[in-house]
């Protein structure tokens, strides 16, 4: 094994704080998703157009297999349609397809997942009410569907049942999609949106949107996450921001209806993972617990009520979360044990606990596969940055407690091709000699393992 040369990085430079290409979990309209260990995909719901893409359309109480589909990395569910993201690039769908959605060139629903046409060297996947998005290796986006509102960023606002590229975008390192419009993060730290501006969620762009992206005035970004009608953006410190729709409290307690300029939202701060649902928002903070926000009519909150909440608090009885994903009316939770739990509306099964019944505090799935990213996660207490992501001839790894952390980078395949104990809180490992393709980096401390997908391109 070769060992590389190590230098400490002096400058100060903008990390993608705990960011991942991969979600193992997703919450859709009224279905959900889990990317299982072994590549497969489960998914449970309603499944009226095929969107659990197991070649029916009967619903499920109990999560059930995807038919044809191995090597999956990522899941994203929309109201009705599922895309899921296979380890060699491309891109799958299923389910409603009256928009396109599904990029397969037809208008044409489907029961078991097609491949969305011309898409290569796919790194990340995004999905919205009626429409995809596809972040490539190059830093371009590409989008497909639904574009009433201009949210596939092409300069119109006509449907498109086969990708296009997103207008005058590069250096993306992250997408998001919500109702109406769509999210993309520069390796600058800037944010950049297109799409409809009915609620404000593109920020200070015209009133009734725009059709090429614009930036949003949030700087020092290192996620976003796209509500239905609002936009989220983690800042490098921990906190949190946010513009569009906060008519239900889905932001906080500050600046309640339509917001076209972003405001930080109160009381949140160690935040590493946020997730934007159709009226509520989710938040990961670094100890591995969840806090909450917005409406809660069916328990989506998860405090055992359904009353609406204002002020972020966290849910009880939630801890080691590694993933968080937000519905239209559930949640979903990923726990480092491999175990997935769920609360809120449960009128198809998306909860996944075989009954129809709300829950108003979160209850495990049944049945449901072992969902990790191809090894077990932990929670390491603090914030860890690998970028850039993709990379090209270094890859940065920030991380505040650094002693006794070894980190280790490994092929899909399991083999082991570096392993360095790091010298400092910054640090940059030479990855030059690592062929294109994805790679896992494992970063291994008393305190457990956090491992972050890395793109070299």
């Amino acid at each position: 094994m070769k060992h590389k040369l190590l230098h400490i990085i002096t400058a100060m430079l903008l990390c993608l704080a705990g960011f991942s290409y991969a979600q193992p979990i997703a919450a859709g309209g009224n279905h959900s998703h889990f990317v299982c260990t072994a590549g497969i995909v489960q998914g449970v719901g309603t499944n009226f157009s095929g969107q659990l893409g197991d070649n029916t359309l009967t619903d499920r109480k109990i999560p059930t297999n995807a038919s044809g589909l191995t090597g999956i990395l990522a899941v994203g569910a929309g109201y009705s349609h599922t895309v899921y993201l296979k380890d060699d690039g491309t891109v799958w769908a299923s389910g409603s397809n009256g928009y396109g959605q599904l990029g397969d060139g037809t208008t044409v629903s489907k029961r078991v997942a097609v491949q969305v046409v011309g898409l290569t060297n796919i790194i990340a996947i995004a999905v919205g009410d009626n429409h995809s998005v596809f972040l490539k290796s190059d830093g371009t986006v590409w989008a497909v569907g639904w574009n009433t509102g201009g949210q596939l960023g092409d300069g119109t606002t006509v449907d498109k049942s086969t990708p296009v590229q997103v207008t005058g975008l590069s250096g993306i390192t992250a997408i998001s999609a919500g109702m109406f419009h769509t999210l993309c993060l520069k390796n600058d730290g800037t944010a950049w949106a297109t799409g409809g501006n009915y609620y404000g969620q593109v920020g200070n762009a015209p009133l009734f949107g725009t059709n090429i992206p614009v930036q949003i005035d949030v700087t020092g970004i290192t996620k976003i996450s796209a509500g239905a009608t609002f936009s989220l953006f983690l800042k490098g410190d921990g906190t949190v921001w946010g513009v569009g729709s906060n008519q239900y409290g889905e932001m906080g307690a500050s600046n309640p209806g339509m917001n076209y300029t972003p405001f930080q939202i109160a009381g949140l701060s160690g935040i590493t993972a946020m997730c934007g649902g159709f009226l509520h928002s989710l938040f990961l903070k670094n100890n591995g617990t969840v806090w909450a926000i917005g409406d809660n009519n069916y328990g989506q909150l998860g405090d055992g009520t359904t009353t609406q909440r204002h002020t972020p608090f966290q849910i009880a009885g939630l801890t080691g979360i590694t993933a968080i994903a937000a519905g239209k009316y559930h949640s979903l939770f990923l726990k480092n044990n491999f175990t997935s739990w769920a609360t809120g509306l449960n009128n198809a099964g998306q909860l996944g606990d075989g009954t129809l019944i709300d829950k108003h505090a979160p209850v495990q799935v049944n049945g449901v596969c072992f969902v990790a990213l191809e090894t077990e996660e932990h929670t390491i207490e603090n914030s860890v940055s690998v970028y850039p992501n993709p990379c090209h001839e270094q890859l940065s790894i920030q991380l505040n407690d650094y002693n006794n952390t070894i980190a280790e980078i490994y092929n899909l395949q399991g083999q082991l091709l570096q392993s360095i104990k790091l010298q400092s809180s910054n640090t940059a490992i030479s990855v030059s000699d690592l062929q294109t393709g994805v790679y896992l980096v494992h970063l291994k401390n008393p305190k457990g393992t956090i491992v972050e997908k890395i793109i070299k391109d």
